[in-house]
């Protein structure tokens, strides 16, 4: 994000120049994201009682419906995951039920029957809900922010008092959506863009992200692979050249790339947005490019040959290739060689140009306001006629 940084951090000398024995009128500064992020809050209209406490063995696991990449728990039981965005939904019969997990790093958000209850770093511990109404309920269980690491959702149970019913049925589409900190909703809740480390993780709400709303637009469920500072060819500043996107793309887990994936579903649409960290940060000395142009040169066909890829993974799969335009002329003009190339190979897509995002949430990060105006323009181009 380079650029952008110059960009608007020269646009504030030059007011702080002109302001120079001025009276300026103060406005109040936006509120900071609430810290520390509590390890359990329920609101208190909520219906039932929410614990968290040490695990205890003999309870019967609930079949579930999950989506996202992931790898198999501990005995095939449950799932370890990474990448942002995993969820899993449930039904049942009673009054209590209890979410297993192994997680110090995580905020979860567990919805039932409407209600909601937040889970912050829960460890090695069960959430044990319980003063249910007695009838059928329905649960849902999402990751809501970016992991450091792989840690394991080990999935529902039923206690003594709860019946197991099916898993809810499976969207009739699912759309992933591969990308950057955008894609993964890096603080968007926040309405400032100076945050501390703390402040970005409680700001942070990935099922509040453009792919979710997206999803939600189109009646498809969604699966995310996204990670902050990602790019294609290349990472923000020249960071980590062995782990750009397509490297790490093929893991269930990038903190353990020899971990087996759970079985996926293929997607009906997939939407790539890759190319602001390649673009939109300085060369690195040592980088094999000498300037943005050359990059550009190598970064269309890149793009082209990536989304190729996934689509012969997901045969039928809509293609959406997403460009955040304030990262210059060099970014949307390799998007546009991406898509015509791809076009040359049969592949229908769909090219979204963005504009220039206000971008005021933390570290110049897409806002919610943001995130609403990208999935308009997403949605607005997926649910448009076949380009070819």
């Amino acid at each position: 994000m380079g650029a952008i940084w110059t960009r608007r951090i020269g646009a504030a000398v030059l007011v702080a120049a002109l302001g120079a024995g001025t009276a300026f009128l103060v406005w109040p500064e936006p509120p900071r994201p609430a810290t520390p992020v509590p390890t359990l809050s329920l609101a208190g209209d909520a219906g039932f009682q929410a614990e968290l406490g040490p695990p205890r063995p003999g309870w019967t696991a609930l079949p579930a419906q999950a989506t996202g990449r992931a790898a198999p728990g501990p005995a095939g039981q449950g799932y370890r995951h990474e990448w942002p965005g995993f969820h899993a939904s449930a039904r049942f019969q009673g009054t209590g039920i209890v979410l297993r997990f192994d997680d110090a790093v995580n905020r979860w958000r567990v919805t039932l029957d409407g209600k909601a209850v937040e889970v912050s770093r829960p460890g090695r511990r069960d959430l044990h809900i319980r003063g249910l109404a007695p009838g059928r309920h329905e649960i849902r269980a999402e990751k809501i922010s970016e992991s450091a690491g792989p840690a394991l959702f080990g999935g529902f149970f039923l206690d003594d008092s709860a019946q197991a019913l099916p898993p809810p049925d499976p969207a009739p589409r699912l759309i992933e959506f591969i990308g950057d900190s955008d894609t993964v909703s890096f603080a968007n809740t926040a309405s400032r863009r100076d945050c501390e480390a703390e402040e970005i993780y409680a700001a942070t709400d990935t099922s509040r992200g453009f792919g979710p709303q997206v999803a939600a637009a189109l009646g498809a469920d969604y699966r995310i692979v996204a990670r902050s500072g990602i790019g294609l060819l290349r990472n923000y500043g020249g960071a980590e050249p062995d782990r750009t996107m397509d490297r790490l793309y093929p893991l269930a887990l990038p903190g353990q790339p020899d971990a087996a994936p759970l079985p996926e579903r293929k997607a009906d649409m997939v939407v790539i947005g890759l190319g602001s960290n390649v673009f939109g940060s300085e060369l690195a000395p040592g980088e094999r490019w000498s300037d943005k142009g050359q990059l550009r040169h190598e970064f269309g066909p890149a793009l082209a040959d990536f989304a190729a890829a996934r689509a012969q993974e997901n045969p039928g799969a809509t293609l959406a290739l997403l460009a955040f335009g304030e990262y210059g002329p060099e970014l949307v003009e390799a998007h546009r060689t991406a898509s015509k190339l791809l076009d040359r190979r049969g592949l229908a897509n769909r090219l979204v140009v963005l504009g220039d995002p206000r971008r005021n949430a933390c570290l110049w990060h897409p806002s919610a306001e943001d995130h609403a105006m990208i999935a308009q323009a997403l949605v607005v181009a997926l649910k448009g006629p076949d380009p070819n």
